[in-house]
This record gives structure tokens, sequence and C-alpha cells, in this order.
């Protein structure tokens, strides 16, 4: 007797049906589920934070300094910094070269006194990643400072207030002072960066400062390809000499990158061995369909239902059971990312972790190797109950 698909899944579907009469039947299969669902949602969202570190690390890199920092080993500034920056641009693999010039500072507004870091940034920078991050007033310009939100709060400013900056000059040996006004609030998610700086044009920190034309604290350089940043930055050394300072972004962040690189070993590790262990709870799943069925196996075999076909029976009901809570699991799993990216419920300490908020990635690749796994072990542990219902006996189960 010839059978097809179609009439295996309509016997299986019947056999899942039929067992949810049974109280204990229909229990394991509810624990199966939610053993695999739960082993999936572990996964996913560690996988999910660790990437969203690694996302959030580079995404700063690159509005307050880049995949590439080079700056002078000796002395305050770099000079002939337009030239520099040709002579970097025609390095393989670098995609641009920005400049930026940095200076610690004071701040004294009626609240109190805070250290700064005042930072001259071009156009370019300024439109296409400091701009972005401001919450209220408006962008970069001459005429208003931008002010990271957690200083804004120490300072007591909002915008449209006015702060008094003390710096010192080129050769750090008269004190500067001016008046600044804050013309917006900015957020980079960095607690580093959001409690220490403010932003103003490049030209008019030069000019605050009384510093010459054309020169700049670091030059920023952004790779191609961000994997080859090491190899890149070994390059950017050998064209610039040993008097400047070159480091990379992992290099800058290195505690936190370091942290990650460390978490990422056993983290998969150890919550994968949930998943393996939620999935061995479909064997007695289906141990208990195959005792409950063993009558109906039998009349199949003795009708003649191929042992290969009886075993298919009972992989579907692994696989069904594997995709269902491999599914729940991704959606719980996508429901945390996602309200965790909108509402930050999670909070942490900026000066510990670095970021005042648990970061998230919307990565496809978790939630969709993840249930693959997951459906896969399924059925490699659906073997031993499929063996032992094809070498069910029909005349000792009908006389059973």
């Amino acid at each position: 007797m010839r059978y097809h698909w179609p009439l295996i899944l309509v016997i299986a579907h019947r056999f899942a049906r039929s067992l949810r009469a049974n109280g204990f039947a229909r229990f394991t299969t509810i624990v199966s589920v939610m053993s695999v669902a739960l082993g999936c949602v572990a996964l996913i969202i560690a996988i999910s934070v660790l990437t969203g570190y690694e996302e959030k690390i580079e995404e700063t890199a690159m509005r307050f300094t880049s995949h590439i920092e080079a700056k002078p080993m000796f002395g305050d500034v770099v000079t002939n910094a337009a030239s520099t920056t040709q002579l970097l641009q025609k390095i393989d693999g670098i995609a641009s070269v920005d400049i930026v010039l940095n200076r610690e500072a004071l701040a004294r507004t009626r609240s109190g006194v805070d250290g700064i870091i005042l930072s001259g940034v071009t156009q370019y920078r300024s439109a296409a990643f400091i701009n972005p991050m401001i919450i209220r007033g408006g962008s970069v310009s001459p005429n208003g400072v931008v002010v990271g939100e957690l200083l804004a709060k120490t300072l007591g400013v909002d915008v449209g207030d006015t702060m008094v900056v003390y710096a010192a000059n080129a050769d750090a040996t008269q004190p500067i002072l001016f008046s600044a006004r804050v013309g917006g609030i900015l957020r980079s998610g960095m607690a580093s960066f959001d409690n220490s700086v403010v932003v103003m044009p490049i030209e008019a920190v030069g000019t605050h400062l009384r510093l010459p034309q054309d020169v700049a604290s670091s030059l920023l350089i952004t790779c191609a390809d961000v994997a080859n940043t090491r190899r890149i930055g070994s390059r950017v050394r050998d064209v610039l000499g040993p008097r400047v300072f070159v480091q990379t972004y992992l290099d800058t962040f290195q505690a936190i990158t370091a942290w990650i690189d460390l978490q990422k070993k056993p983290i998969p590790l150890v919550l994968g061995l949930i998943s393996i262990v939620g999935v061995f709870t479909v064997i007695s799943t289906l141990l208990i369909a195959v005792v409950e069925k063993t009558k109906s196996v039998a009349i199949l075999m003795t009708i003649g239902m191929t042992p290969w076909r009886i075993m298919l029976i009972f992989l579907l009901r692994s696989i069904s059971i594997g995709a269902v809570g491999a599914a729940l699991g991704s959606a719980i799993a996508f429901a945390f990312v996602w309200m965790q990216d909108t509402f930050h419920l999670i909070r942490l300490d900026g000066a510990i972790y670095y970021v005042s908020e648990l970061p998230v990635s919307f990565s496809p690749a978790p939630f969709i190797i993840v249930p693959a796994i997951s459906i896969g072990l399924c059925v490699l542990v659906a073997i031993a109950p499929m063996v032992l219902a094809s070498r069910v006996s029909p005349a000792r189960a009908m006389a059973f």
C-alpha cells in the first residue's frame, strides 16, 4: 500500500488531537513546548544584548571618535592637519578622514562648576553624527553650544541658558574665559560622553582658545571595512611615524570590548545547555505518545503501513512541538527586545557599563539561527521514540 504525505499529515494531526484528551500527555506536551521556548528566549536575548553592546560602542565611536584616532604623541595639536588628512586618504581601506579639536576645560553656572570636554567638530561631523543626537534645542552653531544631557543636569542648565567656560591657551600659560549660550541638549547613550561633552564648531573653538589655523587635536579615520580596523591602524602608524599615537575604537573601549569577547564564548554555551535540556523533555512527550498510541500503531501496521511511515508520524509530532516552542520563544524574545529598545525598561549605571540603558540589537540572525537549531535538536532527540514506535509488534500490541 502506498501512503502519501497528506495522509501521514492527517494521521499525525489525529494522533496529536487525540492526545489532548489525555491530561498527563497534554501536560507533558505543554512542558516540552515551554522548555523549548525558554531555551530560545534565553539564547536570543543574550545574543541580542551582546550584539547590541557591540553596535552601541561602534555607533558611539563614530559619533565622538572614529574607527581609528590619531593624536600627537608630543605637543598639544596636530599641525598641518589639512595636508596630513590628504596623506591618510591615500591609504587603501580608509573611507574618510575628519578632524576634531578637543580641550579639557571647566564650565561654571549658577548651580556649580564641573569639568568638561570642549569638542570642536567640523560641519560634516556635526550634520552626520551630532545633530541626530540632539533631543532639545537647535543644531551645533557658532551662536550656541550643544551640551550632554547628564552634564546639563549637573550644571543645572537648559536651552537658552548661559555658561562660563574656563580653558587654557595653546601653551597653557594663560587662562581663557568666555561665555557660551546653550543651544541644544544631546543624548548619545554613553554616559562617559553625556556627562562631559560640550560641542562647538571647530572654528569657534580655535578662535576662543586663540589657536592657529589648520590644527587639530585628533585625526578621525573611518574604515571602509570595520573588520580591517587593526590592520589599517598599523598602516596609519607606519605612515605618520612614531610622533603620532594611533589607537582604534577597540583600544579606546578596551574594557567593555574585552568583556564582550569574554562573554561571547561561555554565555551561548551555558544558555545553550538550557535549550538542550528543554529539548530533551520532548523525548518524554514522544515516549508517552508511543505508549498511548501503541494499539493505533499496531492497527496501522496491520493494514500495511511500513515502519518508516510510522517513524515519520512521530517525527512530525516532534517537529510540531519544536516549531511551536521555537515560534513562541522567538515571539517573547522579540517582544522583550522591542520593549527594551523603545521604553528602556532596564537601566544601567553608566559609570560602570558605559551606557545608561541595556542595549539590544534587532539583528535577524539569532531569530533565525536559534529556532532552527532548536527544531533540529527536536528532530535528533525524536530518533529513539521513532525507533521504538517502528518496532511495535502488531500481535503483541493487539493482545495487550
